[in-house]
C-alpha cells in the first residue's frame, strides 16, 4: 500500500475509490480491503488523508463480465478435451 499511497499523493488524488478486481466480492473484499480494521486498504487510505468510497461489487455480477464468461464457457464445450480446433 504504501506504493500506492505515493502514486495517490503525486497524482494528487482526493478521493479513491475502492472495487474488488475478482469474480466476487468475498471475505478478502470486504475485510482485507474494505474492513475497518487499521491494516485494511480502506483505512490506511484514510489515514493517509484520502476520501474513501467502497464499491463491494465482483466482477460477476457486471452483465458484460457475464456475457464474456458465458461466451468463453461455450467456445471451451465446443472444443474437445479443452484444446482449439486447427
Amino acid at each position: 500500500m504504501e506504493n500506492v499511497i505515493a502514486k495517490l499523493k503525486a497524482n494528487q488524488a482526493g478521493k479513491v475509490l475502492l472495487a474488488p478486481f475478482m469474480l466476487v466480492a468475498g471475505d478478502h473484499a470486504q475485510n482485507d480491503m474494505a474492513g475497518d480494521d487499521e491494516d485494511s486498504a480502506k483505512s490506511q487510505l484514510e489515514q493517509a488523508g484520502f476520501s474513501v468510497e467502497v464499491y463491494l461489487r465482483g466482477l460477476g455480477e457486471n452483465p458484460y463480465i457475464q456475457e464474456l464468461y458465458v461466451q468463453h464457457l461455450r467456445e471451451a464445450i465446443d472444443q474437445p478435451y479443452g484444446h482449439k480446433k486447427h
